[in-house]
């Protein structure tokens, strides 16, 4: 019978083996025996005891409580790499489907021993880090390597990030995971031993942000400086090199960050400096750069997009994210994230919407007064002339009029204009 009672706080282990579903019954009983003397092999030339491990084991891999005294640098070092080197001497003459290639988690927290092995949030934790989408991708983005190694947060900033591991902390890539149909939320970080972690971070979460301006072909003169730089310095990091509206995220900036502080700050930014105009911003995130790019493109221009620019107003921003970034980024939430306000457009799929100053994305309608295509916008503080409408203007009539542009912003929250 099991103590109810019983608690610890404990360093977690979980593996599972790369496609063992695709394999015969002889195949995937060689698997379970290869896979069960790698763990013994590496657990005991690293200074391990797995025969004092509580392990609740599948077919395919298995879910272990370390109950080593300081075991956490042993296998955040040396237990990883021994079981490398075993995995490679394993597959060396093995056809590649043949191969015995693992993804690895590690995790620490409270677990309690229950009827059918083991429960508390720290070993579903660390099991969906291990099967986590970034993780599985891993493996198939790099075919030349054994295993995958994933580490919650609090073990890499307690112990990695403070060189209590041989593994540094700049061998780790940082990783957002998600599956919002588990409500789960979460930081990871990679370790691909023998790929540089610019690479692993260039294939596994690469953020792409397209803008496209209502009316313009290409970003005013001055914005970059004014709204681009400004914007990602006040998140902490540098901005793109170059001044093209598609480009690439710095990789230190979290997704959380971009969907949220940055957007405000462009928004904040926009608003000063260019009152009038009308942008859509799309948001991807995918493997490769150039696919995050292409993608984050066809987002800002999408008719979802188009549609919503033409019911917002001037000043106004459109943020358009794809299903993966809603997924792994805005679902967790964050600050300014506000997932509550994203809809995913009626009739569409693959694609959310958000407009900020609004609790939900306003009706598409007929387009606001705004310059004509390929028009100047002016800056705030410059005057320009506009002829007003009796149906959208306070002053009646059709007259002309020259006036200062006064900044300001209304917040909207599903109510008429």
């Amino acid at each position: 019978m099991t103590d109810d009672n019983q608690f610890a706080r404990m360093l977690l282990l979980a593996v599972d083996a790369w496609r063992y579903g695709t394999r015969d019954d002889r195949q995937q009983h060689d698997l379970q025996r290869a896979l069960a003397e790698a763990l013994r092999e590496a657990a005991t030339r690293s200074g391990l005891d797995p025969a004092r491990w509580r392990r609740q084991e599948a077919g395919d891999g298995l879910f272990a409580v370390v109950t080593d005294e300081g075991a956490e640098p042993k296998v955040i070092g040396p237990f990883i790499r021994e079981l490398d080197e075993w995995l490679g001497r394993h597959n060396h003459d093995l056809r590649p489907r043949a191969r015995l290639r693992l993804r690895v988690a590690v995790h620490h927290g409270v677990t309690l021993s229950a009827a059918l092995g083991f429960a508390g949030d720290a070993p579903v934790h660390v099991c969906r880090l291990r099967d986590a989408r970034a993780v599985r991708e891993a493996l198939e983005v790099f075919p030349e390597v054994n295993l995958v190694l994933a580490v919650s947060e609090p073990i890499f900033e307690g112990s990695v990030r403070r060189r209590h591991t041989s593994l540094a902390a700049k061998d780790f890539t940082r990783v957002e995971v998600g599956d919002p149909a588990k409500q789960f939320f979460a930081t990871t970080w990679v370790y691909v031993p023998g790929v540089a972690s610019e690479r692993v971070g260039a294939c596994l979460g690469t953020l792409a942000v397209s803008l496209r301006f209502a009316g313009a072909a290409a970003p005013a003169p001055g914005f970059f400086e004014q709204v681009l730089r400004p914007s990602f310095e006040a998140v902490g990091v540098a901005a793109p090199d170059s001044e093209e509206p598609t480009f690439c995220v710095p990789a230190e900036l979290a997704g959380t960050a971009l969907t949220g502080r940055w957007i405000e700050e462009v928004r904040t930014a926009v608003t000063t400096h260019f009152p009038l105009a009308r942008m859509a911003v799309g948001i991807a995130l995918a493997a490769d750069p150039a696919a995050a790019r292409a993608e984050a493109a066809e987002l800002a221009g999408a008719e979802p997009a188009a549609r919503l620019l033409t019911a917002t107003g001037r000043g106004r921003l459109v943020i358009i994210v794809s299903e993966r970034v809603h997924d792994v980024v805005v679902a967790r939430g964050g600050r300014l994230v506000f997932p509550e306000s994203y809809r995913r457009p009626e009739g569409e799929t693959g694609c959310w919407i958000r407009v900020p100053g609004h609790s939900v994305p306003p009706e598409a309608g007929p387009a606001p007064d705004s310059p004509p295509a390929g028009a100047e916008i002016p800056a705030a503080g410059q005057s320009f002339s506009a002829t007003t409408h009796g149906d959208r203007s306070p002053i009646l009539g059709q007259s002309t009029f020259t006036a200062p542009v006064i900044l300001g912003d209304v917040n909207r929250y599903g109510g008429p204009r």
